[in-house]
């Protein structure tokens, strides 16, 4: 069973003001969180931040997603968005 993504306002207020190349880097991110939110792929890499709380670093060093998977239930919620592009 995948894992259901929500984002916070902030996040999705970020992401719809974002440049079209940012918007297709999340959601090739998203895509991999929805399969398992705590492991790298080749797409990007991942850094624990806190207990539940990861970052996916993407685009060459350019993008950060920091995000929350809650211990209970198969949840994954965006937090931040940070894009050097």
């Amino acid at each position: 069973m995948a894992f259901r993504v929500f984002a916070v306002s902030r996040f999705a207020a970020e992401l719809r003001d974002a440049p079209g190349e940012l918007r297709g880097y999340v959601s090739a991110v998203v895509a991999v969180l929805r399969v398992d939110p705590t492991m790298a792929s080749l797409a990007f890499s991942v850094v624990a931040e806190e207990e539940d709380e990861y970052t996916a670093v993407f685009a060459h060093g350019r993008g950060f997603l920091t995000y929350w998977v809650p211990a209970e239930g198969r949840v994954v919620v965006l937090l931040r968005l940070v894009w050097a592009g």
